[in-house]
């Protein structure tokens, strides 16, 4: 794939040690995992090498894996033929999305923000069925510099307000310690939220 995003993540999916090591799945689905239904369909979108949906699909739950970076769902393939884990890759651009309607039971999407995404999410995960998100906010410490693209950051309330007429179990706006390179140990703002959409 020739999108710009596609070359940035394969150049660090490819070259850096650190995004080469499957990571430990995210702490906001392991913390409400329990609500996750025993059978279903599992989207985790812009996925990266997919450390949460190799964990869920570890324990039986069938996955779809979605990312622009080709480097990185390789990383992922590798894992899965190993373990013949329950999980299904496809290379896709994000940021002009189509889903299936009322198909997903759960949806993850972390650290990635596409507009578009937040009205498809809302037709294509089923009634009753689970959103996870986590990405950061834009604050008044905000450097286009540092931070690069404004868009790529959730204005404050955007995401509770975005399902607002959904069941909201966890809703919060917090700070993070960034670990990357470029960031060493800078406070950040995210979101975080856990929402069920109506029957």
């Amino acid at each position: 794939m020739s999108h710009p995003d596609a070359l940035i993540w394969d150049d660090r999916y490819s070259n850096n040690i650190r995004w080469q090591n499957l990571r430990s799945p995210r702490n906001l689905v392991i913390s409400y995992q329990h609500l996750i239904p025993r059978s279903g369909l599992v989207l985790d979108a812009a996925c990266g090498s997919t450390p949460t949906g190799l964990h869920l699909a570890r324990q039986g739950w069938q996955v779809i894996a979605l990312d622009v970076s080709n480097a990185a769902l390789r990383i992922a393939q590798s894992e899965v033929q190993k373990e013949a884990l329950p999980i299904s890759f496809a290379l896709m651009d994000l940021t002009n999305p189509w889903l299936p309607s009322n198909r997903f039971d759960v949806v993850l999407n972390f650290y990635y923000l596409s507009r578009p995404l937040l009205s498809t999410y809302r037709k294509s995960i089923r009634r009753g069925g689970l959103l996870f998100f986590e990405t950061f906010l834009r604050d008044d410490s905000f450097s286009s510099e540092v931070d690069g693209n404004l868009h790529h950051y959730l204005e404050p309330h955007e995401l509770k307000t975005s399902f607002a007429d959904w069941n909201i179990i966890h809703y919060e706006e917090t700070q993070r310690i960034s670990r990357s390179t470029e960031r060493r140990n800078r406070s950040r703002r995210i979101a975080q939220l856990v929402a069920r959409k109506p029957d």
